[in-house]
């Protein structure tokens, strides 16, 4: 008995002191940081973009949304008076309120640029935003910025979605 006892002891101990011993992988963050590279050299810096949503029970049918908004808080960077921004809007919808995953839509918005902050009412039902990319600002002057291949102007958000909700 005492034999039996010694080897299952035995080998409980050795995977456990050989686990111990392994050196671990450097882990690499890949998170995106809002802000930092993708809007470097852009005329616009998204600071942050978030989903509205007054709280409510949960959907058992699919129909508009109007108590939705999408918010944006900016900073102009270019030093010029801005007359209206053009924006690309990746927002995450589902198809039926019974879906488990929701796809990816694109809307193109247009921000009047004439404060910081703005809110736009959406007319759907938005779960989760991906990604906001800056396509075109007009400036008062007449001049226009245009987005091209190299330099994307895109925000998104540290999780890889935003959450939908915000306190009231």
């Amino acid at each position: 008995m005492k034999l039996v006892t010694l080897a299952v002891v035995f080998l409980s101990i050795a995977p456990a002191f050989a686990q111990s011993n392994m050196k671990s992988a450097p882990t690499i963050d890949l998170s995106i940081t809002p802000g930092s590279t993708s809007q470097a050299g852009c005329p616009i810096a998204f600071t942050d973009v978030s989903l509205e949503t007054k709280a409510r029970f949960m959907p058992v049918r699919q129909d508009a949304a109007p108590d939705g908004n999408l918010r944006f808080q900016y900073k102009n960077q270019s030093g010029k008076e801005i007359q209206s921004i053009a924006v690309r809007a990746e927002l995450k919808v589902k198809k039926n309120v019974y879906d488990l995953d929701a796809t990816t839509i694109t809307l193109n918005m247009t921000l009047t640029g004439k404060s910081a902050e703005e809110t736009m009412p959406l007319t759907l039902r938005a779960y989760g935003l991906s990604r906001i990319t800056l396509e075109q600002v007009s400036f008062t002057d007449g001049t226009i910025w245009n987005a091209d291949t190299k330099n994307a102007c895109s925000y998104e958000h540290m999780n890889g979605s935003e959450q939908i909700g915000k306190l009231q």
